[in-house]
């Protein structure tokens, strides 16, 4: 079974879920943004519940990411402890995203249609997580 959160956020720049999820932090930007931001829920004592790099796509392939945090509220104190795997596998994803972009550019822009296709590829694979941890959307 999977462990229990207090609190989730959803961090994205897919704006399909806009409205959709309360949890929803929409980011502007590619997926150097959101992998950024997420760094920085991390440091909070955010932990990532999928793998940043999930669907096997390159950087120039998937202009979408969105990302699952939990967060486990702590007793008595304000001190956040940082999920080491979550720092590491967030900057090993950061690293490699910066690897495989022209300098530069953020994301690949792509025509209309394609880039709906992959926001909906982008809602498809991370439906799972959201189940799976009960978070709620009308979107599948």
């Amino acid at each position: 079974m999977f462990n229990k959160y207090d609190k989730y956020k959803v961090v994205s720049n897919n704006k399909i879920f806009e409205g959709q999820i309360d949890c929803l932090e929409l980011v502007p930007g590619g997926p150097l943004s959101v992998f950024e931001k997420v760094r920085d829920y991390i440091h909070q004592g955010w932990v990532l519940l999928n793998h940043p790099l999930y669907g096997n796509f390159t950087p120039t392939q998937q202009p979408f990411r969105t990302i699952l945090l939990g967060f486990k509220s702590s007793s008595g104190n304000n001190f956040r402890e940082v999920d080491l795997q979550s720092l590491e596998l967030i900057e090993k994803s950061i690293l490699k995203f910066r690897g495989g972009l022209p300098n530069g550019i953020s994301r690949v822009p792509l025509h209309y249609s394609l880039e709906r296709d992959y926001s909906e590829m982008d809602l498809y694979l991370i439906s799972v997580n959201l189940e799976r941890y009960g978070i709620k959307h009308n979107l599948l």
